[in-house]
């Protein structure tokens, strides 16, 4: 009795256990494939960096009417700053507040350099779009 009681044990045991693998593949399987990421994004769906600097090139244009070749002496830049912002984000070691000021030097850094390749006027308007951008919700004129 007990030899048989063991031996319909382990026949159970073994045929869950042959069923068990397909029922987790079939499980893990999504109803519908994932979306894949757009031209110009990366794994997040977020814009790469390549296309987020391009982005970022775009707006500032068309706010202050940049040349073909402030784009040109612009773009890298940007893109530098993409980069270099990626890699203090992607760096564990440092706190949050030791990150968000690291960015903020990268990006004053650039800002500066950038308008170096502005007139005048691109500049006064760059300065009060960026003010514009920075007053509370409540407050903006757009």
């Amino acid at each position: 009795m007990r030899r048989s009681l063991t031996s319909v044990f382990a026949i159970a045991l073994l045929g869950t256990a042959a069923l068990t693998p397909a029922g987790i593949v079939v499980a893990q399987e999504p109803s519908a494939a994932p979306h894949p990421p757009q031209a110009g994004t990366g794994p997040t769906g977020k814009p790469a960096h390549g296309a987020a600097a391009e982005m970022r090139l775009e707006r500032l244009s068309q706010q202050i009417n940049l040349t073909d070749e402030q784009k040109t002496k612009i773009r890298p830049l940007l893109r530098h700053e993409m980069e270099r912002i990626r890699e203090v984000r992607s760096n564990t070691s440092l706190s949050q507040g030791e990150t968000q000021r690291r960015i903020k030097l990268i990006r004053g850094d650039t800002n500066q350099r950038m308008g170096e390749f502005l007139t005048p006027e691109q500049k006064k308007q760059w300065q009060e779009t960026r003010q514009a951008q920075r007053a509370p919700p409540g407050r903006r004129t757009e």
